[in-house]
């Protein structure tokens, strides 16, 4: 590979957003600050809040082959249902219990002591134990106020710990409520019942990122580890776990593919290959075997990735454009070798950038694919190859085949 020659605007060489393998934004390191997450631990709920996407059930095995596939990625925490819904997920859960995998097994429990209990039949060691805190949904939905809403939690989490499980408590719907409210009913919960964590939820997905790193700056002052927990009905899911990130959380709940109910959860993917990448932020997570998870978990499941999808989109390493690949090849001549995509595709597994032609293509493409086939043509034959090439791509509206190159060659040559 060619040896970068820097320039004095700017340094490359040893610098936290740039190496032979990703080239990202100066910026992303300029504004972390010490209480910025040096490191964070993924909880993954595909199991459990990805099946609450409309329609999707796994089978026993199903859930069994997606736990041990999350093992293997490195999630430290795997979600991975509600005993108390049916026999199956009980005989899932306790399979995955006996083969000791390097993850820890969590069950999901509501306040409600038969709950846990179905947890503690199936050999579990630790438990999420979830409540709504927002008053209007409390008093409305649940008919409880304030102080018997602190108290249900308190008691529930005490006899979680007393059963011998280590207790994290997961308020739902309180992005929703105030942050002064939020924040007397977690310090009470902590004070009283002493979880080993707790996790703010963005069960809509209505907060702002901005939002996001007030609310995490404020809880991580209870002195216990704070996970974050958001939905992406705004499309902000994202941008609000680099928030929390920048205000110092702990664990970040996520799933596959972003499986979960409405527009789904932030996805596991994303969340690994942008702290890695765009951070320098360990989770644990070998984002190398993204690739192959997420496709596992697509095929079973039957709903397809789409294209334009972040990290692993078919389209995330398709160049078209003549400006970005002739750009692209006179950067990597230089020394740059993420030049026109964030990152190379072997950091999660994908193959090779693909240069790919159609209506936006210029001479740079088109030469790429003569070059690959060691065929020589006049200047004036790779004109008529550019313009025939942009036609055939805009009249197609899609990026052409090698069928339809080989045709348009023949009928130039």
């Amino acid at each position: 590979m060619t040896t970068l020659k820097e320039l004095k605007d700017m340094p490359m060489q040893g610098q936290p957003y740039f190496s032979d393998k990703k080239w990202v934004s100066p910026v992303n390191f300029e504004v972390a600050g010490p209480e910025t997450s040096k490191s964070i631990y993924i909880h993954d709920v595909t199991l459990r809040d990805g099946e609450q996407t409309c329609g999707l059930n796994w089978t026993e095995d199903e859930r069994v082959e997606i736990g041990v596939a999350l093992s293997d990625l490195g999630v430290k925490r795997i979600e991975v249902g509600m005993p108390v819904i049916s026999e199956d997920i009980r005989r899932a859960i306790k399979r995955l219990v006996e083969m000791d995998l390097q993850a820890d097994i969590v069950t999901f429990a509501r306040a409600k002591k038969a709950d846990i209990d179905f947890s503690v039949e199936c050999g579990v060691k630790s438990i999420v134990v979830e409540h709504a805190v927002n008053p209007y949904t409390c008093q409305y939905a649940y008919d409880v106020d304030t102080e018997q809403l602190i108290k249900r939690i308190v008691d529930h989490i005490k006899y979680a710990k007393d059963c011998g499980l280590n207790t994290t408590f997961m308020g739902w719907d309180v992005t929703r409520a105030s942050l002064d409210y939020v924040k007397k009913v977690y310090s009470a919960v902590v004070e009283q019942a002493q979880p080993e964590a707790v996790v703010y939820t963005d069960s809509f997905g209505v907060a702002s990122p901005m939002a996001v790193y007030r609310a995490i700056s404020e809880l991580k002052k209870l002195g216990v580890p704070v996970e974050f927990h958001v939905h992406n009905e705004f499309g902000m899911a994202m941008g609000s776990v680099l928030a929390a990130v920048y205000a110092g959380v702990d664990g970040i709940h996520s799933s596959i593919n972003g499986l979960g109910e409405r527009t789904g959860n932030v996805a596991t993917e994303e969340v690994a290959a942008a702290l890695e990448i765009l951070l320098n932020v360990k989770s644990g997570v070998d984002i190398s075997k993204i690739d192959k998870i997420t496709k596992m978990v697509e095929e079973i499941t039957g709903i397809t990735i789409p294209p334009n999808k972040p990290v692993t989109g078919k389209r995330l390493f398709w160049l078209e454009s003549g400006v970005v690949v002739h750009a692209k090849e006179k950067l990597e001549r230089n020394g740059i070798p993420s030049a026109m995509t964030p990152y190379l595709p072997e950091l999660t597994g994908r193959e090779d950038i693909e240069i790919v032609l159609g209506g936006s293509s210029g001479k740079a493409s088109v030469q790429y694919y003569l070059d690959k086939r060691d065929i020589e043509v006049t200047d004036e034959q790779l004109d008529v190859l550019v313009e025939k090439i942009k036609e055939k791509g805009r009249e197609k509206r899609d990026v052409i085949s090698k069928e339809d190159f080989d045709t348009i060659l023949t009928e130039v040559l």
